[in-house]
């Protein structure tokens, strides 16, 4: 069984029950799915070669996916061995889930915080702090799109 979930974002609403059928006929489109990311302490990213069908709608013109390692982010519904489909972006706004390049080198998912003080990486997992860094230090990678669970 495979589970598709979309993080909330500003504009989410419920489906209502009229457009529920509607919105479950959904086209498809591959993406390569191009290594892992860490939910937990950042790592050097790994990269692989897969292939995922997702749903059309999470497709945009820079998009990949990654596979997730560990539960930095289980609170937001991201688990370890989730894919997570990825907008491609340089940019993004206070309270998205993003991918990030640390120092050049380390890699990790986690909800980005922008203050005065720099930049907080926010793990949803009430176990683990968040990471504390400057701004220079911080480069996105991407936006989290969509997640999808492809085992029970």
């Amino acid at each position: 069984m495979v589970t598709i979930l979309l993080p909330q974002t500003k504009q989410s609403a419920p489906l209502q029950a009229d457009h529920v059928e509607h919105e479950l006929v959904e086209s498809f489109e591959s993406i390569a799915i191009v290594g892992w990311v860490s939910c937990g302490q950042p790592i050097d990213m790994f990269t692989q070669e897969e292939v995922i069908d997702v749903p059309s709608k999470l497709v945009r013109k820079n998009t990949y996916a990654l596979r997730v390692r560990g539960d930095s982010m289980k609170d937001a519904n991201i688990l370890d061995g989730d894919v997570v489909v990825i907008e491609q972006s340089q940019m993004a706004e206070n309270g998205e889930k993003v991918v990030v390049r640390i120092n050049q080198k380390e890699v990790t998912l986690k909800t980005l915080r922008l203050d005065q003080d720099g930049v907080k990486l926010i793990p949803a997992n009430s176990s683990m702090s968040p990471i504390v860094l400057n701004n220079a230090d911080v480069e996105v990678l991407g936006i989290v799109r969509g997640v999808i669970r492809d085992r029970i």
